[in-house]
């Protein structure tokens, strides 16, 4: 399953970058976070200051990516801290596997980089449950 989704071309000259790794810890959390995965994605289509958004999943694996690209701080807070996605963060504090993390970083390009986003997910900025 992959999403891309630019929401607005305009350019200014920096956008803050957010990518999560988020591997589930058992498949009975599958369809719950395909359901807040819907969920959250339709709130970050209606959120102001959403430049571009993007999802991955490997589904064998259980392991799940986002990556979403912001005007500025403030429309990244608003989001966080609203609905759906504030019930997302309880909920995955339940679901998170081993290794789950998040990593933010400024960059100049509101296109979406997988490459970028996996690699700067290597050193996250904040690890949901730590590596073994």
């Amino acid at each position: 399953m992959q999403e891309n989704k630019s929401l607005d071309s305009k350019k200014q000259e920096e956008f803050l970058w957010v990518a999560t790794f988020l591997p589930l810890k058992s498949w009975k959390y599958v369809i719950p976070f395909q359901v807040m995965t819907s969920k959250v994605l339709k709130q970050a289509k209606e959120t102001k200051g959403v430049m571009n958004y993007a999802v991955k999943a490997d589904f064998p694996k259980k392991h799940f990516w986002t990556l979403s690209i912001w005007k500025d701080q403030d429309s990244l807070r608003h989001f966080v801290m609203a609905e759906p996605h504030a019930t997302a963060i309880k909920k995955f504090t339940e679901w998170a596997g081993e290794g789950s993390a998040f990593v933010e970083w400024t960059s100049s390009s509101n296109s979406i980089d997988w490459a970028e986003a996996l690699e700067r997910l290597k050193n996250p900025t904040f690890y949901y449950k730590n590596q073994k």
